[in-house]
């Protein structure tokens, strides 16, 4: 029988954050700008703040722009992907690990949607063992436990957060459309909202989520509405315009500090109730849920008591689909 684990506590502390920012929106809506406007307040150097650009060289056209925050974009640092490289998650940790080894204080992921949805990401691998195995052929559900799909899938939720740089990454949105009735009978299509194009339970992972509501320009500060927010200066549900004061103030308030214990327990209590709502939306998934609690080694643990990463692995597992 194994024992216990061996448990040190400490008084927590207010230390520097670094920034795990997640900006959402339809083609058009000034993502990228916002992304930009928001890694020159954190890194005060264009030459520190790096760029993944999927978006066709999106990015080099903000070369030389003015800028609502004043002066242009310029001089920040670009790598372009393309469906040669292929967009696996694996290959953005790798941009990652290049960026901060060449001095990157903010890195900008524009957009994650690809390393989800495109060629070499995690639905283009799933698919592709679909084709070649005939195991999975008969059984596709299967597919998602392949070890590729696995590993890669895994990586997903390391790519909002690192210690060692400020993390800001965009994701494209889909209007998400349902079958119903009106009042007389007739079938109708109805707009349930915009929908993340992205594995539906990383929406866990980031501290701040912003929905673009209108672009930026180089007189206006771009617009948007706090979806979620880990930072007590912006509330959710509530709309800001991201004018070089209010991105200053973001700043700031991560450099002051605001507990990274806080943030993880708070990321925490999330996936405790995500796990619970799946349940209670799939009631014939809770038998599965003793059983890779049980062989996970936490058959009697409640899971209010769980730590956090075993809580998302074993919700990985859960929400396979």
């Amino acid at each position: 029988m194994s024992s216990n684990p061996v448990y040190s506590f400490s008084k927590v502390k207010r230390a520097q954050c670094k920034a795990s920012i997640l900006i959402e929106g339809l083609s058009g809506r000034g993502k990228s700008g916002l992304a930009l406007i928001l890694a020159k307040a954190l890194a005060k150097d264009w030459e520190k703040v790096f760029a993944l650009d999927t978006e066709n060289n999106s990015l080099k056209l903000f070369d030389g722009i003015a800028c609502s925050a004043g002066g242009t974009f310029k001089d920040f640092q670009v790598a372009d992907f393309s469906p040669d490289i292929g967009y696996s998650p694996s290959h953005y940790l790798a941009f990652r690990e290049a960026a901060i080894s060449a001095g990157a204080e903010v890195l900008i992921q524009d957009s994650i949607t690809h390393c989800w949805s495109y060629k070499g990401g995690v639905l283009d691998i799933l698919a592709e063992k679909k084709k070649t195995n005939t195991r999975y052929q008969k059984d596709s559900y299967a597919a998602w436990g392949d070890e590729d799909v696995v590993r890669e899938k895994n990586l997903l939720y390391q790519l909002f957060r690192d210690s060692r740089c400020h993390i800001i990454s965009t994701v494209r949105v889909k209007e998400k459309m349902e079958y119903d009735k009106d009042d007389n009978g007739k079938t109708i299509l109805v707009s349930l909202g915009e929908q993340q194009i992205m594995q539906n339970d990383v929406k866990y992972e980031p501290d701040l989520v912003i929905q673009m509501i209108q672009p930026g320009s180089a007189k206006n500060p771009p617009i948007g509405k706090i979806s979620k927010s880990r930072y007590a200066i912006l509330e959710v549900g509530q709309t800001y315009e991201f004018t070089p004061q209010l991105c200053d103030q973001i700043a700031e308030y991560l450099n002051q500090g605001t507990s990274p214990e806080v943030l993880l327990e708070q990321q925490r209590q999330e996936y405790i109730e995500g796990v619970t709502t799946y349940l209670d939306s799939h009631p014939n998934a809770r038998a599965l849920w003793v059983q890779i609690k049980k062989d996970a080694g936490f058959g009697e643990t409640a899971l209010k008591d769980m730590p956090l990463q075993n809580i998302k692995e074993l919700f990985v597992k859960l929400t396979i689909d």
